[in-house]
């Protein structure tokens, strides 16, 4: 009977001086250079809780898919840690959460999470985290099969169907002699468009009036516009490595992937203020563009 006792004051005891702490993502995969959260939680939380949280990069393993093997990598953090203190049915929580990105692909294993209060540490183990070029989808929804009644209206329609072709019949013929007698106007391919306007920019010569700051800002502009058109991508704010990272994924060729990155640094030295490129340079840079509209742009049926 004592020894029950023991046990039971053992187990209230516990529960009501004992913390728990827990962590869980906003999503288990994300694409790279997508932003996720990572959320720790400690229940029964004290009034200062000494959290030791990192800053710019968290190290990391990434397992290799293929094999038991792992490799070091980093998590950016966007933003800093941040954390919060509340209550919940009179029970103090402590949360904490990092805002993080990845650039590589594969399977992040997280640090392990370590609070210590008193005498005592809890660890909690965050779930992996996989980064992959295109998000993992699960289809578990079913299709619904609709049931159609069938009623005197549905009897008829079977049998009379064709009667609906007259009119569609009669709809088709108008409309195509009304398309016919309407000029044709072409519409301008990517490859057209860009070719243009690295026509006019040429025409501009902003570098000959002093101004070559302007130009590599319209220069920069206009290859990333062609590149996110081209290619799918949303390429207008992202920072050199982020584009070609993100265009590698494309399966573009490595000789290819270096010259675009050539074309992007020279905007960069002039942005950051570290250099200023002579004519030369400049002209050569806008003829490699041309080289590159050219050859990145899908083949294009000629109308006759």
């Amino acid at each position: 009977m004592k020894f029950t006792f023991y046990i039971a004051v053992l187990m209230v005891s516990g529960q009501l001086s004992g913390q728990e702490l827990r962590t869980w993502w906003s999503a288990s995969n994300c694409e790279i250079g997508e932003q996720v959260v990572l959320t720790i939680q400690l229940k029964k939380a004290p009034k200062n809780v000494d959290f030791k949280s990192y800053s710019g990069e968290i190290p990391c393993e990434i397992k290799n898919d293929s094999s038991s093997l792992t490799t070091d990598g980093t998590l950016e953090i966007i933003g800093s840690f941040k954390d919060t203190m509340y209550k919940k049915n009179g029970q103090r929580i402590w949360e904490g959460r990092y805002t993080v990105t990845a650039w590589d692909t594969g399977v992040y294993i997280f640090p392990t999470v370590q609070i210590a209060l008193q005498d005592s540490v809890y660890s909690a183990q965050p779930a992996l985290l996989t980064v992959s070029f295109e998000k993992k989808k699960i289809g578990d929804e079913l299709d619904e099969v609709p049931v159609v009644i069938e009623t005197d209206y549905w009897r008829w329609l079977k049998d009379w169907w064709w009667t609906l072709l007259i009119p569609l019949a009669i709809f088709i013929v108008l409309w195509i002699r009304k398309r016919n007698n309407k000029p044709v106007v072409r519409v301008l391919s990517l490859k057209d468009r860009s070719l243009l306007g690295l026509d006019a920019l040429r025409k501009e010569a902003y570098w000959k009036k002093g101004d070559i700051n302007r130009h590599y800002i319209e220069f920069s502009f206009l290859l990333r516009s062609f590149l996110s058109a081209r290619y799918g991508l949303n390429l207008m704010e992202r920072t050199t490595f982020e584009t070609i990272t993100l265009l590698r994924a494309k399966q573009i060729p490595e000789p290819t992937l270096e010259r675009i990155r050539l074309l992007l640094q020279d905007s960069d030295i002039v942005k950051f203020a570290l250099g200023v490129p002579d004519e030369e340079s400049i002209v050569l840079g806008m003829n490699y563009m041309e080289q590159l509209i050219l050859e990145l742009s899908p083949l294009e049926l000629i109308d006759e």
